[in-house]
């Protein structure tokens, strides 16, 4: 299975509305996630630049509905991001270890 991001256009007739739902198989990306969590010990530092996160595009247009710009953030779009990356509920997007 592929990990693309699909979108399927609904219409109601009832009410004439029109919605796109978007799929996508997140597991292969998830899987990826894990493994770079379990290795991070072991990867040497970057310099400052760092991997921290791999955030599937379903994820991605969520959070751009909740009003994060995540393709060109502003500082406060950052620290949104920085705060959901760094709680429970996204730590599987996380790739590394630490907080950000």
């Amino acid at each position: 299975m592929s990990d693309e991001l699909k979108v399927k256009l609904h219409h109601s007739k009832h009410d004439d509305k029109v919605t796109l739902q978007h799929t996508q198989d997140v597991a292969p990306i998830l899987e990826s996630n894990a493994r770079a969590r379990s290795a991070y010990a072991d990867q040497p530092k970057q310099g400052e630049m760092q991997h921290v996160a791999r955030i599937p595009s379903v994820v991605v247009m969520e959070w751009m509905k909740e009003g994060i710009n995540v393709m060109a953030p502003n500082d406060e779009d950052r620290r949104r991001m920085r705060l959901k990356l760094n709680s429970p509920e996204y730590a599987y997007l996380r790739t590394g270890g630490g907080r950000l």
